[in-house]
Order: structure tokens, then sequence, then C-alpha cells
């Protein structure tokens, strides 16, 4: 194939059957071989039931000499769509086949979502309204986080306006802030908060089980659905893509425990009632093993 077919589409699939290929969950993706590129492949690949499951997917097929010869999309609705493959040096790499977790409630589940923060854990220090909310805790004994180097305490101050949050865990009880000053001078859409404002979450307690499809609940780990376009962090330190580790939802089920955040407006009392990520929105949290970097992220509709 030459490299003008590559750019404008090749009009039929490959017929060999001996072709490696690769199936990722998703729909957007710009194939330029650059680094957003790679770490969506990296991220996004999984095996052919599980690509299928997913309301859409890409289908990528590599030549005799492992290049990119030819992807499509699918979804749901019986849409297929060829895409344009607009570098001929995607080469095939052999990558971890990522498998989708879903977190089941159970009443003896070694994870959990809210809770108390616990006695030997200490929130970073910070000046942002409202400050850091305790979000749960990630056991490396469940099936889906064993890669973990240890037990990881999830926070993130979920009510600024923040683009991206990087903790360094490499002390696993009290993390660092890495972008303090871009930290501290977050805004919020909220004016109620103010620095020692508070809001403690019922604990639930779950576990994980691996399945061919994302189920919507309270969460689930392995493979990312984004909401808006795929945002897939590089660790600051080791600049390796970093693993993501799971998805929170904004979820009825997650109801406040505790919190004196008192809304002058009785509109803004509702986000302040049940576990919700700007609204109606998802928690990213990607981490980095080797440097015990891990980033967290919203997105929303």
């Amino acid at each position: 194939m030459s490299v003008l077919d590559k750019f404008f589409g090749n009009k039929s699939t490959p017929k060999k059957t001996n072709l490696k290929k690769q199936y990722l969950a998703g729909w957007q993706v710009n194939l330029d071989g650059k680094e957003h590129c790679l770490s969506f492949i990296e991220t996004q690949v999984t095996d052919k039931q599980t690509a299928e499951g997913m309301y859409s997917h890409i289908i990528l097929t590599y030549d005799e000499n492992n290049f990119l010869e030819f992807a499509e999309s699918k979804d749901e609705d019986g849409n297929d769509q060829e895409l344009i493959i607009r570098d001929d040096q995607i080469k095939y790499r052999d990558l971890r086949i990522n498998k989708v977790f879903n977190f089941q409630k159970t009443e003896n589940g070694e994870n959990w979502i809210g809770g108390n923060i616990p006695s030997d854990f200490s929130i970073p220090t910070n000046n942002c309204p409202g400050s850091f909310q305790y979000l749960g805790k990630l056991s490396k004994e469940s099936k889906a986080f064993g890669w973990l180097p240890f037990d990881l305490n999830l926070i993130c101050p979920i009510y600024l306006d923040l683009d991206k949050i990087w903790l360094d865990y490499s002390e696993p009880n009290s993390p660092q802030i890495l972008n303090l000053d871009e930290v501290n001078s977050l805004s919020t859409a909220y004016d109620d908060l103010i620095s020692d404002s508070f809001i403690e979450y019922k604990k639930i307690r779950f576990t994980t089980k691996e399945d061919i499809a994302i189920s919507y609940g309270i969460g689930f780990s392995g493979i990312p659905n984004w909401i808006q376009s795929s945002d897939i962090p590089k660790c600051p330190k080791t600049q390796k893509t970093m693993r993501f580790l799971c998805q929170l939802q904004s979820s009825d089920e997650i109801k406040t425990k505790a919190t004196n955040i008192k809304p002058v407006d009785e509109w803004y009392v509702q986000y302040f009632e049940k576990l919700n990520f700007w609204g109606d929105g998802d928690l990213y949290v990607f981490f980095e093993p080797e440097s015990k970097i891990t980033c967290y992220m919203i997105q929303n509709t």
C-alpha cells in the first residue's frame, strides 16, 4: 500500500487472515503516530470480545512488516467508518491487554468509596477553598489493583475548577501536591466554600469483577470511558504513559454523611448531598507505579 493510500484511506479491509490486529475501546483517535496516538493505543487496547462489548471500538490491522495498514471504527448502531492513517510508520507493539473490572458492591469488599479519613493518613497542606475530599481506598489485594505497590487512598479537591491534580505518593500515607501553586490558585463555582469546608461521604465497600462491558454504577477500572476527548497523562517524572487506575462516577448511591457546607442558594444544596463530579461527570485516576505519582482529572457532559 502506498503512502497516499494510507492517508486518503484504503477502500476495503485487507483480505489476508494472518495479519496482526489490535482492538481498541473508544472511537476518537488521530492516527498520526505522535505521543497521544501511541498513548491512546496503549491505554485503550483490549481483546476483541471486550471491544465489541463497548458502544464503539476501533480495529487496527497491521501488514506483513507490522506497520499499520488499515483502521476502522464500529459502533452498536452499525456505523462503520474507515479511519485515516496519517503516519505510515505506526508499528505493532506487543502491549498489555486491558480488561474491564466493574465495581461490585459487597458488604465485605476490600475496597471502598467514601468513609472516614484513616487516622494514619494526612491530607496535604493547601489553601484551596473546600480543600481535598477523601474518596476511599483501593486495595492491592483486589484483582483489578494487584499491580499497585500499596493500598491507595484517593483524595481530590472535586469542587474546584481543576485541570489535573498531581500527587506524589512516595510516602503512601502522606502524599504531596506536585502542582501546589496551581492548586492553591484554582477557582470554584461554589461561592459557599471556604478553606475549612469539609464533606464526608458514607462508606460503600466493593470488590472488582472482570467483565466484557462497563456497567454504570459507582465506578470501574481497566479501560477509561471518555466523556469528552481522551486525555491520557504522561508522568511528569518518568515521562511514561500513566496507567489507568479507575473511573468514579457521580452516584446517587454515595450519600453525604456529614458536612459543614450550608449553601445560601438552595439550588446548590443538591451538589453537597451526594458524591458528584461537576454535577454529572466522572473522576479519572491514573497511576505510575515507578514514580508513585497519581493524576486526577474530571470530565462531564
